[in-house]
């Protein structure tokens, strides 16, 4: 972004920085780095000159879209609550099989498949966790 291309958004983390007084850093990137810097930028609610000098310079962290990650952890949540659900019928039907000596290796394999599914679950909110952290 150029300097004469500032919006009004970023001068509020400038201070009392004028354009005159700015200075203006090229660099060289990939196509995907592109990409990934501009969602990065995005998911914290900042222009990307903003989400890069929060980065350097340390002095407020990057924050996040709170909106997005709220939408994110709601889905996520529920997903774990209908995989708790299915874990609980599971167990209660292994237990019944169990105690009339009947438990099938199928019932194991579901059982086993839905636990990796909460695994997932869970794996995706340390990755939402991992963003508030940044």
């Amino acid at each position: 972004m150029g300097v004469k291309n500032l919006r009004n958004s970023d001068f509020k983390t400038l201070g009392n920085m004028t354009k005159e007084t700015l200075t203006q850093y090229n660099f060289r990137m990939t196509e995907e780095e592109k990409v990934k810097l501009r969602k990065m930028a995005t998911d914290s609610g900042r222009t990307v000159s903003g989400y890069i000098r929060a980065k350097l310079f340390g002095g407020e962290r990057a924050t996040i879209n709170a909106v997005e990650f709220l939408k994110q952890y709601k889905v996520q949540i529920h997903e774990m609550q209908k995989i708790g659900n299915n874990v609980n019928q599971l167990a209660h039907y292994a237990n019944i099989c169990n105690k009339n000596g009947v438990l099938s290796e199928s019932v194991v394999q579901e059982m086993n498949q839905v636990l990796g599914e909460l695994i997932k679950c869970e794996r995706s909110l340390e990755e939402l966790h991992k963003k508030i952290n940044r």
